[in-house]
């Protein structure tokens, strides 16, 4: 498999790392085939004790921390339970970024295509809630919303969370019960739809505007950032709503904060083995003191600006919640700790390691840690994340209308804030 690395990632549960460019069919899977699991097996442990690097976690222990999921291992009958054990083994080491994915996982991961009805759902008593609903996808075809509910799934009602993947054109049926307490039946054929979630740009009042990035991945969309950023320059105010995001490229993370402030501002620094051995044999410190490891190193992370996009020069705040991870929490961090922006919902996943994205043999792909982020104040955010300096009720159902505490505490900061943040312009 040809594999080119094209720029640092940043990507909770898939973690910040290199982008992976690859193609391939989805390869052989661990169905009924022992050889399978153990090729895989031998070549996470390879890729761990030769290239994973977290400070004070030492990966050559793979095959001691295996061991505990072994029976789980063997009785995998298929990609997803192999993945959830092995998994399972790899969360021991407590480094946020190593997580192996199934052939099918990373082909939807490299296309930003799934095969579905369109849907994120959430388990409730009543059945599944629909959390999101894809645009122009089966679901949004067939009418339903946000907040409709799942009782039953092909002709049997819902206790736990049921496998609702499939094949491209086949049928899936379900029972749903709507907001106004109407009962329905629907089918649904199942189909390639994108996963990708573009910006947006909201319009709260006449002096305030929200800038929603929901990924910092391919939904990215630079040109529309800018674009929005433009449209934003007529606001007082300015909310970055990281809420919900997951991480993704530095380069993106660079560019919306070179939107927000000079490139010559130093937001934080990338740790690696090679810092550490470096820090070591110039000062002979500890090589575990990452803060100070931090402080002497000359390579520091900085916005990327460009001459011919203006600096937004309005107050900002940042919304976040525990769901934002990696590059959104650098970002979070970097408009707290710079511009003085008020952070506001709810502490962030404290996911943030730079990682890469490698084969695993067989098709499934393995993404493992190579260096920690140390923010300008000398915080590291893996697991500790961001702490809002105002909090705010996050509510995972958003139903149109209905009130957002995070908004409404972004409009009454904006509204006793007398002068603009500090540092930009």
């Amino acid at each position: 498999m040809n594999v080119s690395r094209a720029f640092y990632r940043l990507k909770m549960g898939a973690a910040l790392g290199m982008l992976l460019l690859a193609s391939s069919a989805l390869a052989q899977t661990v169905d009924d085939n022992p050889k399978v699991k153990q090729e895989v097996l031998d070549k996470v442990a390879s890729i761990l004790s030769q290239s994973a690097f977290v400070p004070g976690i030492d990966f050559a222990k793979w095959d001691d921390v295996v061991q505990d999921q072994k029976p789980a291992i063997d009785a995998a009958k298929d990609d997803e339970e192999f993945r959830s054990a092995v998994n399972n083994a790899l969360r021991k080491f407590g480094a946020s970024h190593a997580v192996l994915m199934t052939p099918r996982m990373s082909q939807v991961r490299r296309t930003g295509a799934n095969v579905g009805v369109g849907i994120s759902t959430q388990i409730v008593p009543e059945g599944l809630v629909i959390v999101r609903v894809i645009k122009d996808g089966p679901a949004e075809k067939a009418g339903l919303v946000v907040g409709d509910t799942i009782i039953e799934f092909e002709g049997k009602p819902i206790s736990t969370s049921p496998n609702m993947m499939g094949d491209e054109g086949t049928e899936m049926a379900i029972k749903v019960k709507h907001a106004d307490g109407k009962i329905e039946d629907y089918k649904l054929i199942r189909q390639k739809y994108s996963t990708l979630r573009s910006p947006e740009l909201v319009w709260i009042d006449k002096d305030t505007a929200q800038l929603k990035v929901y990924s910092f991945e391919a939904g990215y969309e630079k040109p529309k950032i800018v674009e929005f950023m433009r449209e934003a320059m007529k606001a007082k105010n300015l909310v970055i709503d990281l809420r919900f995001n997951g991480g993704g490229a530095v380069a993106n993370l660079q560019h919306l904060l070179g939107l927000l402030m000079p490139d010559s501002k130093a937001v934080g620094t990338f740790i690696n083995r090679s810092t550490v051995a470096d820090y070591i044999e110039s000062t002979g410190g500890s090589g575990t003191d990452l803060a100070a490891i931090a402080e002497w190193s000359e390579k520091k992370l900085r916005p990327t600006h460009r001459d011919y996009t203006p600096i937004y020069a309005g107050h900002v705040a940042v919304l976040i919640n525990k769901f934002s991870g990696s590059a959104s929490e650098i970002v979070a961090a970097a408009l707290h700790d710079v511009l003085g922006a008020p952070v506001i919902g709810t502490k962030s996943a404290g996911a943030v390691l730079a990682s890469v994205i490698d084969p695993a043999s067989n098709g499934f792909m393995l993404q493992y840690p190579i260096e920690d982020y140390i923010t300008i104040k000398g915080v590291r955010l893996e697991g500790n994340g961001v702490t809002p300096d105002i909090d705010a009720q996050d509510v995972n159902l958003r139903t149109p209308n209905a009130r957002d505490d995070g908004i409404d505490k972004a409009v009454a900061y904006f509204a006793q804030a007398k002068t603009k943040v500090a540092g930009i312009g």
